[in-house]
């Protein structure tokens, strides 16, 4: 019995688990499948600037029980090892695993599919914290912030941080309930190759929100007053600094990769597993990775999601000896932000989309109404696989 071993259990890896049983263990006698992944729920990430909201969005929105969806699987051909890989011995295909109940598990593979993800900085419920109870924990304690405060500042100019500012803008600040403050290090959110008109869009629908956008400005320092503020310590492009006072500060300052377990020799500088065109790993023809903890390409969610989908339609071809298809890297920038629950904008290659298409496509719902069949593995922003 040959084994395929999954590390991760989310945005990356929750659809191709269920195909790669569906199209290959499940019809071939000699394969089975172990999931690694410490969380007990699939955390659907892209909704999260909006659940932060007090009062938003359910849990069960963007948190989906994993035994729920693994049940389905013959013990005989499917195990799901609660736990976090801690160190990867790719010459021996042996993974050691630190059990969520304590102690250690060593899972040996044949074919070992790497999608960890990353983690976001700042310890924020972005992506999943470890585990699910760490997840939800370090929510509710943001939500309370946000709910308690006067002043609300969110730091840090990429997607992530434009579209908290809009969900914050919309629900507090057009309407004076709360100061929003909106710290960027740029001259505009984002940065290129997203449109120059697309960064300056953010700008305008934010301030129409009153949102307070503070750029080139960066947070140096953030300490704690003896009244239980948080005092942060800025510093502006000249040079010259200031400091500013919040009851709720929400970081958004970017992500690290999940990558701690693997051999230093397999990471580039960044820390992400140096990754072919063909998606495995440099000198390792037997593991394949996919999304964040990948080289190949930026961190975001379209494209964690294109690597996965080849790999659905490459690997049952390599796991009957065929050739592994390459992978075609993704040349156009392709975002979409929404402003709150009203206004978006974004782009298409070279071409800015109107913020009613935005809208319509992921503000709505930001991805909600199909994350369950996500979770599922039964369908993805731009897939849909049979049942």
């Amino acid at each position: 019995m040959k084994t395929i071993v999954v590390l991760g259990a989310g945005l990356a890896a929750a659809p191709l688990i269920r195909q790669i049983m569906r199209t290959a263990v499940l019809t071939r006698k000699d394969l089975r499948m172990i999931v690694v992944a410490p969380n007990t729920h699939f955390h659907w990430p892209i909704a999260m600037p909006r659940v932060v909201v007090p009062g938003q969005m359910a849990d069960e929105k963007v948190m989906y029980p994993l035994d729920t969806i693994f049940g389905q699987y013959p013990a005989d051909k499917f195990e799901f090892v609660l736990g976090k890989a801690s160190t990867l011995d790719p010459s021996g295909r042996l993974i050691t695993v630190a059990l969520n109940a304590g102690g250690v598990q060593s899972v040996a593979y044949d074919t070992l599919i790497v999608a960890t993800g990353s983690s976001a900085k700042d310890d924020m419920p972005w992506k999943t914290l470890g585990t699910t109870d760490k997840t939800v924990e370090t929510l509710r304690r943001l939500q309370k912030d946000i709910r308690d405060a006067k002043t609300i500042v969110v730091a840090g100019g990429g997607l992530t941080g434009a579209e908290t500012a809009g969900e914050l803008g919309f629900e507090y600040a057009k309407d004076g309930t709360k100061e929003v403050y909106f710290i960027h290090n740029r001259d505009l959110p984002l940065s290129p190759p997203v449109l120059h008109s697309v960064r300056k869009q953010i700008k305008v629908e934010l301030e129409k929100m009153k949102v307070k956008v503070v750029a080139n400005t960066t947070v140096t320092k953030v300490t704690k007053s003896s009244g239980g503020d948080t005092v942060l310590e800025l510093r502006e492009a000249d040079g010259s600094t200031r400091t500013l006072r919040t009851q709720a500060y929400v970081p958004t300052t970017g992500l690290t990769p999940n990558t701690s377990f693997a051999p230093a020799s397999m990471l580039d500088d960044g820390g992400f597993i140096k990754q072919t065109t063909h998606l495995q790993a440099e000198g390792y023809d037997d593991i394949f990775v996919i999304g964040d903890a990948g080289s190949l390409e930026v961190s975001k969610a379209y494209i964690a999601e294109a690597q996965m989908v080849h790999l659905v339609k490459a690997l049952p071809v390599y796991l009957d000896g065929g050739k592994m298809a390459e992978y075609k890297v993704n040349s156009k920038e392709m975002v979409g932000i929404t402003l709150g629950r009203s206004r978006a904008t974004g782009q298409m290659g070279k071409f800015r989309v109107f913020s009613f298409l935005i809208w319509y496509m992921k503000g709505r719902f930001l991805g909600t109404d199909y994350a369950g069949l996500y979770a599922a593995g039964k369908k993805t922003m731009m897939t849909t696989f049979e049942k």
